[in-house]
């Protein structure tokens, strides 16, 4: 998903018809779009991109954890969280040598009983986007909807319109579990006669 279009999408959800043409516009520089837009329109824009780095901030501690593997040392039987290339928000698993360590985290590492080369399993939290980002999510979920509902949601809460932002609330949380759930395919079992 490009951050360009969940942001794109939450202006058309929010009817700021003067922003999403400024976005249509031919001249429009996704890299510097304040030197392209008006200054109004370029404090909206920048709302919400703000907006998007709460909500992905907030799929990222819930439904939809970004999460990775990083080899790094066990030092004295620790491990540092400054070792990892990622903030991290939460340790799933340590390995050594293939089997699975139990583990005690602290505020700045991860304890282990053992000293050597570890594969760490995490969550992180993501880094800030722009608007020319790319999420930090690979594949289709979350979707470009359900962040644009959470930004269009985060976006009323700042500008006061309560009513609204619980419309888009309830949107956000009913497509959060739609995709969080899947969208397998429903098998129906084939009835039984006596």
């Amino acid at each position: 998903m490009k951050i360009f279009d969940a942001v794109y999408t939450a202006a058309v959800f929010l009817q700021l018809d003067g922003l999403c043409d400024a976005m249509n516009a031919e001249d429009f520089n996704r890299e510097d779009y304040k030197t392209s837009l008006s200054a109004e329109n370029a404090a909206e824009l920048e709302i919400l991109v703000r907006c998007c780095n709460l909500v992905l901030g907030e799929l990222s501690s819930s439904e939809f954890p970004l999460k990775k593997c990083a080899n790094t040392v066990s030092k004295s039987g620790r491990i540092e969280y400054s070792s990892l290339p990622e903030k991290i928000t939460d340790i799933y698993c340590v390995l050594a040598n293939g089997k699975s360590l139990p583990f005690a985290e602290y505020y700045d590492c991860v304890t282990v009983p053992y000293s050597g080369e570890c594969v760490v399993t995490y969550s992180f939290a993501p880094r800030a986007v722009t608007l020319s980002s790319v999420s930090p999510y690979v594949g289709n979920k979350p979707s470009a909807r359900l962040t644009a509902y959470g930004i269009a949601r985060e976006y009323c809460l700042i500008s006061g319109m309560t009513d609204d932002a619980a419309l888009w609330d309830s949107r956000f949380v009913a497509c959060v579990e739609e995709e969080a759930r899947g969208r397998g395919s429903k098998v129906v079992r084939r009835r039984k006669w006596f």
